[in-house]
């Protein structure tokens, strides 16, 4: 991965920003659709926007993956040790593992069930009913609980960079923002800095 100082490159910050308020709102928008009854028209519309948005989402994450291991550009970091960068790093990877997974156990469970993930224009249909029938009622089950878990993890990480920020002003939160590629005009991050993103 190539580095830059000050900041990541464009495409990193506005995927990490598209995704982060995505999975927030999917997240918030499941919880408020729970509070109305079956056959509700607004439960039963944020419903069907639900599995297409987070396929969409989920075709992002991937790109982010593919991004970040081959094109992105990333400020150069000072070594940190100690508890909080340790507990940075499992949140990271706890992060990046639910945001792979969470949309997966959807689409398993959505194709399990034999029903299809609606575009509108197009449908996207895996015929996995035989295969993964029984575990429907599962995979469900684990999606969701999947999505409080993100939704807490989500919020946590971003009280994280808050603090960083604000509270210990290492001007973590400068280096997710959209600046001209190869920029060096910003104060470099001071220690200590605990987070890449």
């Amino acid at each position: 991965m190539s580095k830059t100082s000050g900041r990541y490159d464009n495409v990193t910050v506005a995927l990490h920003w598209i995704i982060g308020i995505g999975i927030l709102s999917l997240a918030g928008l499941e919880l408020f659709r729970q509070e109305f009854p079956k056959g509700h028209f607004i439960r039963e519309g944020l419903k069907a926007l639900h599995q297409p948005a987070g396929t969409a989402l989920f075709v992002l994450i991937m790109f982010r993956l593919a991004w970040r291991m081959t094109m992105a550009k990333a400020p150069a970091m000072p070594s940190v040790n100690g508890l909080s960068a340790i507990a940075a790093k499992i949140i990271h990877l706890a992060l990046y593992a639910l945001m792979i997974g969470l949309p997966l156990l959807g689409l398993l469970y959505v194709f399990g069930s034999n029903k299809v993930v609606d575009f509108g224009l197009f449908s996207l249909a895996m015929p996995l009913k035989e295969t993964l029938g029984g575990a429907a009622k599962s995979l469900r089950y684990w999606h969701e609980t999947l999505g409080v878990a993100i939704l807490v993890l989500g919020l946590v990480h971003a009280a994280a960079a808050l603090m960083h920020h604000y509270v210990l002003k290492d001007g973590l939160l400068s280096r997710m923002r959209f600046g001209r590629s190869g920029g060096t005009n910003q104060r470099p991050p001071q220690e200590p800095i605990y987070a890449a993103e």
